[in-house]
């Protein structure tokens, strides 16, 4: 994390239009993952409703989705692909891990949601409701996300202005 801080610094060049951009990508994968926080019951529960009805991973893709948008933002290529690689290749291994221990755990009751719920591609046809809790995205340490994301922004946009 702090490696990528670096390169944003040094290789960032973003615009307006970058930075506009990003904040769209960066705005939707931090709902997501509000939404995500707000609805998981990490209390031994399988959680198949609300954002894990249309995905498997809503807080990974959301992640995906804000870090993604703070790429597009720097105005760097380079820096887009090298995060998404990254990402992918350490939060793959980490996907397949937690569906063993789901697994484990819940045996034919996940194989069921597996086969039904994409794991990284939603499917908005499958959505069911579930109910938020403020106080388990609290719980969950999810505003943390967005104030990582709101520092790298003012950097950007201070780079922006002062160096464009």
């Amino acid at each position: 994390m702090y490696l990528l801080f670096v390169l944003i610094i040094f290789l960032s060049r973003p615009t307006f239009l970058s930075l506009i951009t990003g904040a769209v990508f960066s705005i939707l994968g931090l709902l997501l993952r509000a939404w995500a926080a707000a609805t998981i019951n990490k209390v031994k529960v399988l959680s198949t409703e609300g954002p894990y009805s249309i995905v498997r991973n809503p807080l990974y893709l959301g992640s995906f989705l804000a870090g993604c948008g703070v790429m597009i933002s720097s105005g760097s290529f380079f820096l887009l692909v090298a995060f998404a690689v990254g990402f992918l290749f350490i939060h793959f291994h980490k996907m397949k891990e937690e569906e063993e221990e789901l697994y484990r755990e819940h045996k034919e009751k996940f194989l069921e949601y597996k086969e039904k719920v994409p794991a990284f591609f939603p499917n908005f046809l499958s959505f069911k409701m579930a109910p938020v809790s403020f106080e388990r995205y609290m719980a969950n340490n999810e505003y943390r996300a967005p104030i990582t994301v709101i520092i790298i922004y003012i950097f950007l946009i201070l780079k922006y202005i002062f160096f464009n």
